[in-house]
């Protein structure tokens, strides 16, 4: 068992030790304040075996990393293909590295070194020094992904937040919380509290709240990005810009997808357009004149403020022949009837742009959707662990075509990420359908 799971299972011990402490506190009474009461013999007895447990995982940690400091020191140096062997990278500065680099780097050393972590790091100390060989040292090979190393939680956030500006949901706002565990059950509010004024000595009202359940699992999205072996076999920072943004851009692209209009099954979240609650589909009107599109957004965006939710984080999205058609839009002056869409508003709210909606829905194949709402209530559950592998022998599929990294020098690096979706409010979002805007 690795350290990640190891950890994860002290974690787990660690939450039912507190669960048996806070199922022993005793609430405040008139005659004494809160305070915890001794614990039963059969609390006690389940205490100390779980005590003892974690005590157990404690040790097999330490072992755990004293492993990977002499494996890491024990590291024999690879010649890097293409480079001479005793090329070394002389004592530098420490500069700020820019985003999701460390990925790419880490990247370019499991393609150089397959399978074998000794030949990762050497390859990533030959390209980069010694302290990006020592943090490819530390890592720790994936349980459950044949083949793969896990990428330390810091550059695996840092590898997500820059994809951000590039999917349209977490661009405008969507909440990203952590899941290292790969699943998460909270609460959520069907109803809000009711307040009440009273009278002095009058009892303060009952204020109810309704509340129902998120549960998240995390999905396993993957990633095959193929790049040239010229590439992998250089250090320069306009390489790893490439290899970063080719990583980047093979998880964005089904991101943006999938958050949007995703079905949802056992193995795949669901998009925005599946958790929308069913009286907040709204069918436009079908005309294309401007008193009828603005009666269309008007319903759209009341549709939300009547559900009295925060609106901290709102914002449209919508499919570029939509925003063409609105920043075009005239008035019978010749006006342009929303000129804030050119600066990418739709009167004070943002405006998410994405192919990743359609234009040929519905029977004639010519309709889009508009959705509106307050993004922040839009929940991304990330374990915020990516896990990289890489092949120069696999074959992947390119439009159609199968290719072979072989034949083609390249070597295929594999990226999996996990996650999954949910909102905390279903009425926090409406979506106009039977859009046919067009220019």
């Amino acid at each position: 068992m690795r350290i990640t799971a190891l950890k994860q299972s002290l974690a787990a011990v660690l939450a039912s030790m507190d669960a048996i402490i806070d199922g022993a506190l005793v609430a405040a009474t008139d005659d004494a304040p809160e305070h915890h009461r001794d614990l039963t013999e059969d609390e006690q007895a389940k205490f100390d075996e779980l005590k003892a447990k974690a005590t157990g995982i404690q040790a097999q940690i330490k072992r755990e990393e004293e492993m990977l400091a002499l494996k890491a020191s024990a590291a024999a140096p690879v010649t890097v293909p293409g480079q001479p062997a005793s090329r070394t990278v002389p004592a530098q500065p420490k500069a700020e590295v820019k985003p999701g680099i460390i990925v790419a780097r880490l990247a370019q050393a499991v393609a150089i070194g397959g399978a074998d972590q000794r030949a990762i790091a050497a390859a990533a100390e030959t390209l980069y020094g010694s302290e990006m060989g020592q943090i490819v040292a530390n890592m720790e090979q994936s349980t459950d992904t044949k083949g793969g190393f896990l990428v330390d939680t810091d550059y695996s956030s840092d590898f997500i937040d820059i994809l951000r500006p590039r999917v349209v949901i977490r661009q405008l706002g969507a909440r990203s919380i952590p899941m290292p565990d790969g699943n998460l059950t909270t609460r959520k509010k069907t109803a809000g509290t009711t307040a009440s004024y009273v009278g002095e000595r009058v009892p303060a009202p009952v204020t109810d709240v309704t509340v129902g359940q998120i549960t998240m699992a995390a999905k396993r999205l993957t990633a095959l990005v193929p790049i040239t072996n010229q590439l992998i076999r250089r250090s320069s920072m306009n390489v790893q810009m490439m290899i970063r943004d080719d990583l980047v851009e093979g998880v964005a692209v089904k991101e943006d997808q999938q958050f949007l209009r995703g079905v949802g099954s056992a193995t795949a979240p669901a998009g925005l357009r599946n958790l929308i609650a069913a009286g907040n589909v709204i069918a436009a009107t079908g005309t294309e004149d401007l008193a009828t599109v603005t009666n269309d957004l008007g319903k759209l965006r009341l549709a939300v403020l009547q559900a009295n939710i925060p609106m901290t984080q709102c914002g449209y999205i919508m499919s570029p022949r939509t925003l063409l058609f609105l920043e075009n839009l005239r008035d019978g002056n010749g006006n342009k009837a929303f000129p804030e869409v050119a600066q990418g508003r739709l009167g004070i709210y943002p405006i998410g742009v994405t192919t990743s909606v359609p234009d040929n829905l519905g029977a004639g194949t010519n309709e889009s959707e508009i959705y509106f709402g307050d993004f922040a209530q839009f929940l991304i559950g990330d374990t915020e662990r990516v896990a990289i592998a890489a092949s120069d022998v696999a074959a992947y599929d390119d439009g159609g075509t199968i290719r072979a990294a072989f034949s083609n020098d390249e070597t295929v690096v594999r990226l999996i990420a996990e996650h999954d979706t949910q909102v905390r409010y279903d009425t926090a979002f409406a979506v106009l359908t039977g859009v046919t805007w067009a220019m």
